[in-house]
């Protein structure tokens, strides 16, 4: 039985990504400091848990032979205010940083990143491969151009195989971004917030999809040393996201951040020939599964109000 370490385990993609592979028979041993991730997401019984900040790992005990690392801890919100730009750095980079080393200590076999579309910026309607020019156009996005530099290079150097991935919009059980908060809204007989138009255009994938991916990227020779897009490869605007959701809930529409990108689709071609992988979970379904699976949690999720959300956003705007 193979041993992976996944950071960011107790998170919405660590905690589904953890018990897929417990399914394929690996072993896990999980981190994560709990600032964003749940504890009550980790099941202390099925795998070991490490409670840290991830830019401390290497001081971490941890005895387990390592074959696989799989690296999904990062802070991800978009809207961050300066003062908290050196929290972001610490966790992404730094963090990062640590993590890379402690891998290299522990030999391992392969180390798998967690990066995002938001490296390409907007993409203006094309759907972008993997040598698309990257435009990270915020502090998050920024991180992660970084932080695929950094893996590149550090791999490079240390013989270590890698695999980065650039996921897109990541939706199912246990997440929090906006597919959730629509649902939310839906369940709680809100009206539904939209940034701008809601003309934006994203490109979602089911979180059990993504965990495929990953999972054939572990002992698959043709995912060394490469980079991947992980989406459906079909755009589908956020208007049109409500309305799949609730065509009866009223619309608030909120002002457009500043740097919200107007169009993410990606290019799936590379990922569907080297890995032999394709999203399975048509949206609509996909969010059929949510409401039905997340019902309880988001029918209780806490959701600020549109003059909350309107005053951090307008906030923030006069920052950029």
């Amino acid at each position: 039985m193979k041993n992976i370490l996944v950071t960011g385990v107790a998170g919405f993609i660590g905690s589904n990504l953890y018990k897929y592979l417990l399914n394929k028979n690996y072993k896990i041993i999980g981190v994560d400091d709990l600032s964003i991730g749940n504890l009550n997401n980790i099941d202390k019984k099925k795998i070991k848990f490490y409670r840290s900040k991830i830019e401390n790992i290497n001081e971490l005990k941890i005895l387990d032979k390592i074959d696989t690392v799989i690296h999904l801890a990062a802070k991800a919100e978009i809207v961050i205010p300066k003062s908290k730009e050196n929290i972001y750095f610490d966790s992404n980079v730094r963090g990062l940083q640590s993590t890379l080393q402690f891998a290299s200590k522990k030999n391992v076999n392969k180390f798998i990143f967690a990066s995002s579309a938001s490296v390409y910026g907007d993409t203006k309607n094309l759907r972008v491969k993997e040598n698309f020019t990257l435009n990270p156009n915020h502090y998050y996005s920024y991180t992660k151009f970084l932080g695929e530099k950094m893996v590149k290079e550090y791999c490079a150097i240390n013989r270590i195989n890698f695999v980065i991935f650039r996921f897109f919009n990541v939706y199912g059980e246990k997440s929090n971004a906006v597919v959730a908060r629509f649902i939310a809204q839906y369940l709680q007989n809100k009206k539904i917030t939209l940034y701008g138009s809601g003309k934006q255009k994203r490109d979602f994938i089911y979180v059990s999809d993504l965990n495929k991916a990953i999972f054939k990227s572990i002992n698959n020779k043709n995912a060394n040393n490469e980079i991947f897009n992980v989406g459906a490869g079909k755009p589908v605007s956020i208007l049109h996201l409500k309305n799949l959701i609730s065509k009866k809930n009223k619309i608030i529409n909120l002002p457009k951040r500043s740097d919200d990108i107007e169009v993410s689709i990606s290019d799936i071609s590379k990922i569907k020939k080297k890995l032999k992988w394709k999203p399975e979970v048509n949206f609509g379904d996909g969010i059929k599964k949510m409401i039905k699976v997340d019902k309880k949690r988001l029918s209780n999720y806490k959701l600020l109000s549109p003059k909350q959300i309107k005053r951090i956003i307008i906030k923030f705007n006069k920052k950029i």
